[in-house]
């Protein structure tokens, strides 16, 4: 039997940004399986996340003309209220930063962010062993264009409400009713305490959808929701590995997955709790 790990959002985008010694870490977690899996959602917020603030540093470089004015502008001016922006940002930066030839570094960024954005998609197909496409999200599948070299790139919509006919999320709700309903029976009984925003807004929208009053598409679950969607993505992998253990607790606890939480900090050794554990550390 193939013994597969899926990868979130959280663990793509640590492969693209951490300093190598949490690559490493990843690494040697990925190297215990024999298959790796990721899904269309996460995709989407690769895409969303990574790749949107890829443009962004490359249009403040074009701007600012020099990587430490731009590093001074994400760390001076963008708002609190952008922290993912701005951890983004930064990650990506310090990796930039890495370049030592102070004379060539800008061009070099410039030229490292544009061959991100024109084939960052692709490599993140290639970096696991399956994409699994059984939510049939529309935008995932939507490329990155390049419109004017080093400046304008298309990443279309992020919102399922506007993409017709193509977007497959309704159908996919429909064929995981059955792990739909425990997710929200997990919920019912979880305190409120213990609810983190995004779990608080999955069960808003499970409510919404049984009740009927909200087609899935109109409610844009993969911009909304994607924690939840991820979570039915990866039903049939056994084990799921985040950076982000708050939500994913729950919704693999729901599900019946054993999970590995990476800890931000590279000297610590992955959390694992294992889905015949009677409980779970609480992250």
């Amino acid at each position: 039997m193939v013994k597969q790990l899926f990868l979130d959002t959280s663990i793509q985008i640590a492969r693209w940004l951490r300093e190598p010694e949490m690559k490493r870490c990843i690494n040697a977690r990925l190297n215990q399986y024999d298959a790796t899996a990721t899904s269309l959602v996460v995709r989407q917020e690769f895409k969303r996340r990574l790749l949107k603030e890829a443009q962004y540093l490359l249009n403040q470089l074009n701007k600012r003309g020099s990587l430490a004015a731009v590093q001074r502008h994400i760390v001076s001016v963008l708002p609190v209220q952008q922290q993912r922006k701005r951890n983004i940002c930064l990650e990506m930066l310090a990796t930039l930063f890495e370049e030592k030839d102070e004379t060539e570094r800008t061009e070099r960024a410039k030229r490292y962010l544009r061959t991100l954005l024109r084939v960052g998609l692709k490599e993140f197909d290639n970096s696991v062993s399956t994409v699994i496409q059984d939510s049939g999200c529309a935008c995932a599948r939507l490329p990155v264009e390049e419109k004017v070299s080093y400046s304008t790139y298309e990443f279309g919509t992020d919102k399922c409400s506007v993409t017709d006919d193509a977007c497959g999320v309704a159908d996919f709700l429909n064929r995981r009713q059955p792990e739909v309903e425990r997710i929200l029976a997990y919920l019912n009984q979880l305190p409120n305490d213990k609810k983190s925003g995004e779990l608080s807004l999955a069960q808003e929208f499970i409510e919404k959808l049984q009740a009927g009053t909200s087609p899935a598409a109109e409610m844009n679950p993969c911009l909304t929701v994607g924690d939840l969607l991820i979570a039915l993505e990866s039903t049939d992998v056994a084990d799921f590995y985040t950076l982000n253990g708050k939500e994913s607790q729950h919704l693999c606890r729901a599900l019946g997955q054993s999970l590995a939480v990476r800890p931000k900090n590279p000297a610590h050794e992955d959390v694992v709790c294992l889905a015949t554990d009677n409980a779970w550390r609480e992250f």
